[in-house]
C-alpha cells in the first residue's frame, strides 16, 4: 500500500508540472491573441489615416514588417523570462498567480520590452501598438488566471480544506508550524492534530457520513492527512487504505534529514517508497550555454566598462601606495587553486596590520572572514567607495574570461574558509565560482551567520540552471545600486 501511495505521489508531480506547461501554452496563446488583436486595431485606424505600418520592404516576414515580427518574438521571450524571474509558474502554486505579482509582472515585462525596442535599433515599432499589446496581453492573462482559480474552488466543490497531521514527535512539530506559517488560509482553513489513533478513525468515518448526508450543501470539509513516517506505527499504517477507501487525500512525510538543498525524484522499489536525492547539476547542453553567456556577458561587460575601469586604476594608484591589482589565492572549481583579481581597497600592507593585532583577527575570523567597515584599519578612503559600489570585483571579468570563474555562481573562497562548508564542501567545489551568486542577491555582508551563506550557496547549487543564473543577474543590478550588504 505504501508503493500504491507513493505511485500516487509520483502522478500528482507529473500532473503539476503537466498543469504548469499547460498553463504556460496558454499563456503563449493569451499573447497570440493579443497581439492579433492589436494587429487589426491597428489595421482598421491605418484606413482613416490613424495608425501608419512600415512601407513594404524585402525584409517582411511572410507580409509582415519584420520589425513587428521581431517584436512579437521579444514580448513572448521577455513575458517566460519574467514569469520565470518572479516564480509566477511555480508548479506547486494551484492557485494560479494572484493579481499582485501578475502586475509586477506586467511592469516588468513592458519594461523589458522598452529596452529590447532600444536595443535592437527598431524605430518603426509603434509605441501606441506597444502599449496596447502589453495592456491586452496583461488582461488576457489575468482572465486566464482568473478564470483558474475559478476552476479550482469548483473542483473543490466549495469544500473547506483541513490538513490533519498524524505524529507526536520533533517532525510532527515542524510540519505543523510549516503548514499554518505556508498554507493557512489557503489552501487550508485549518491545521490540526487528532489524539490517539482512534480519533483519527472517527474523524474519517465523520467525513464519509458528512459527504454522503451534505452532498447538496455549498460548503462541505474536506480532510487531508498528513502522516509522519517517524511516528508511523503498525496501527496507523493500517488506516492507509481505510483514508483510500473513504477517498481521503493521504501524504507520507519521510523520516530523513534535511533534504532541502538537494533535487528529490520519487519512485519506489519493490513496493517499498524510494526518495533519491540529487545534487543540482545541469545537463551538458546547459552547461555549454552558460559558458557561452559567460565568456560573451563578461567580454561585453569588460568592453563597456573599459573606460571607468580605467578611471578607477588611476585613481588607486594616485591616492595610496601600492599596486593598483590586488590578486588573492581562492579555491575555484575541484579545489583547484586560483588566483582572483580586484582593485587594490586596502593598504599594501594589509595582512601585516590584520595579523599583527590578535584581536582584530580574531574578531575577523568570527565575523564570516570581515570585519564592520567603520573598523577595518585596512581599507583606503577611495577603498571604501569601491567597496560600497562594488565596482572592486570588475577585475574578475578576466577570471571569468579565462573559465576559472562564472557570472553567476557561489562566491570563489580562500582555503580557510572550506570548513565552515563542513560535509557539504564536495558540493561547493563541484562548481564554478561566480562573479555574483544568491548570497550577494541576499545580503552579502549583512549576514552574520556564516551557516545561512551555506545554506543560500547550497539553495543556488540545488537550482542552478540557466534560467536561475538570468534571474541572480536580474537581481544583481538593484542589490548594487542599493549597496545592500557590500563593504
Amino acid at each position: 500500500m505504501l508503493g500504491y501511495q507513493m505511485k500516487v505521489m509520483r502522478r500528482s508531480n507529473t500532473g503539476n508540472r503537466t498543469r504548469t506547461t499547460l498553463v504556460r501554452c496558454v499563456d503563449f496563446a493569451c499573447l497570440v491573441a493579443a497581439y492579433t488583436i492589436t494587429t487589426i486595431v491597428a489595421a482598421r485606424i491605418a484606413r482613416v489615416g490613424m495608425f501608419v505600418w512600415p512601407a513594404p520592404a524585402a525584409s517582411d516576414i511572410l507580409g509582415w514588417p519584420a520589425q513587428y515580427v521581431v517584436l512579437f518574438l521579444i514580448a513572448v521571450t521577455a513575458w517566460n523570462a519574467v514569469g520565470a524571474y518572479l516564480g509566477i509558474y511555480q508548479s506547486g502554486d494551484r492557485h494560479g498567480p494572484n493579481f499582485a505579482p501578475l502586475s509586477r509582472a506586467a511592469c516588468l515585462w513592458a519594461a523589458a520590452i522598452a529596452v529590447a525596442v532600444f536595443l535592437f535599433k527598431l524605430p518603426y515599432v509603434s509605441r501606441a501598438f506597444v502599449l496596447l499589446f502589453v495592456l491586452l496581453g496583461f488582461t488576457l492573462i489575468a482572465l486566464r488566471g482568473r478564470l483558474e482559480r475559478a476552476l479550482d474552488r469548483l473542483s473543490y466543490g466549495g469544500q473547506l480544506r483541513v490538513a490533519i497531521v498524524v505524529g507526536s514527535g520533533a517532525q510532527a512539530e515542524w510540519l505543523i508550524d510549516y503548514l499554518r506559517r505556508h498554507f493557512l488560509p489557503n489552501p487550508y482553513a485549518s491545521v490540526r492534530r487528532p489524539a490517539p489513533d482512534d480519533e483519527l478513525r472517527a474523524r474519517t468515518d465523520a467525513v464519509q457520513t458528512a459527504r454522503a448526508s451534505n452532498g447538496t450543501s455549498r460548503m462541505r470539509t474536506s480532510f487531508e492527512v498528513f502522516m509522519v513516517a517517524a511516528d508511523m506505527s503498525e496501527d496507523v499504517c493500517s488506516l492507509i487504505p481505510q483514508l483510500l477507501k473513504r477517498g481521503v487525500k493521504t501524504h507520507i512525510i519521510p523520516a530523513v534529514f534535511d533534504t532541502s538543498i538537494f533535487r528529490l525524484a520519487l519512485s519506489d522499489i519493490g513496493g517499498v517508497p524510494l526518495v533519491t536525492v540529487r545534487g543540482g547539476e545541469i545537463d551538458p547542453l546547459e552547461a555549454v550555454l552558460k559558458r557561452v553567456i559567460d565568456f560573451s556577458g563578461a567580454l561585453l561587460m569588460l568592453t563597456l566598462a573599459a573606460p571607468l575601469m580605467l578611471i578607477v586604476a588611476v585613481l588607486v594608484k594616485i591616492t595610496s601606495p601600492g599596486p593598483v591589482i590586488f590578486w588573492q589565492e581562492r579555491l575555484g572549481k575541484n579545489g583547484r587553486r586560483m588566483r582572483i583579481y580586484k582593485f587594490r581597497t586596502m593598504r599594501s600592507d594589509a595582512e601585516k596590520v590584520l595579523k599583527a593585532n590578535q584581536q582584530l583577527y580574531n574578531e575577523y575570523v568570527e565575523n564570516n572572514y570581515k570585519l564592520p567597515q567603520d573598523r577595518d584599519p585596512r581599507i583606503t578612503p577611495l577603498g571604501r567607495i569601491l567597496r560600497q559600489t562594488s565596482l572592486d570585483e570588475l577585475p574578475q571579468l578576466i577570471n571569468v574570461l579565462k573559465g576559472e570563474m562564472s557570472l553567476v555562481g557561489p562566491r570563489p573562497i580562500v582555503p580557510d574558509e572550506i570548513k565552515e562548508y563542513g560535509d557539504c564542501a564536495p558540493l561547493l567545489l563541484s562548481v564554478q565560482p561566480g562573479l555574483t551568486g544568491q548570497w550577494q542577491v541576499s545580503g552579502r555582508s549583512s549576514i552574520a551567520d556564516y551557516a545561512q551563506r551555506v545554506k543560500l550557496d547550497m539553495e543556488y547549487l540545488r537550482d542552478q540552471s540557466v534560467a536561475t543564473d538570468l534571474r541572480i543577474l536580474l537581481r544583481t543590478l538593484p542589490a548594487v545600486v542599493s549597496r545592500q550588504g557590500a563593504h
